[in-house]
């Protein structure tokens, strides 16, 4: 590009700050303000925070496994969203016997949030339970159970 352009873009840039709502300006900010060092890091955090997700997923599961004496089956899948003003999430996905377990670290306004989901169906095959542990990094945890009758 010519400077000229350079110019250009810059003045229609100044032109879009001048027009935002002020409800925007702090995301806006956030995201100019991860910019500001070229090339952005990429996927480097994405990684981190994968890997935060599956040790977490580990640890969980291992403490499972100790407190219950049983283990579970392994089968994994991970994923993550993430934004370039920072926010995002990252999972892994496996098996406890018959329940299903997420597990996600999420990433919101300077906060870490780590939640836990298991999703099973009772003894009798008549009751879908889905139960959910979310906690903050250094945080004491809340749990919640729903069950859903199924005809």
């Amino acid at each position: 590009m010519s400077d000229l352009d350079d110019v250009h873009r810059l003045a229609a840039l100044y032109r879009l700050v001048d027009n935002l709502p002020s409800e925007a300006l702090d995301a806006t900010f956030r995201v100019l303000e991860n910019y500001v060092k070229w090339p952005p890091k990429g996927h480097a955090d994405a990684q981190q925070m994968l890997e935060q997700a599956r040790e977490r997923f580990i640890r969980n599961h291992e403490e499972h496994a100790r407190r219950t004496g049983t283990g579970f089956i392994a089968g994994t899948g991970g994923g993550g969203s993430f934004s370039p003003d920072g926010y995002g999430h990252a999972s892994m996905s496996g098996w406890e016997g018959h329940t299903v377990v997420n597990v996600h670290v999420h990433f919101f306004r300077g906060h870490e949030l780590h939640t836990t989901e298991r999703l099973s169906l009772s003894d009798d095959g008549k009751t879908l339970v889905y139960g959910v542990e979310a906690k903050l990094s250094d945080g004491t945890p809340q749990s919640h159970e729903l069950r859903f009758n199924l005809n």
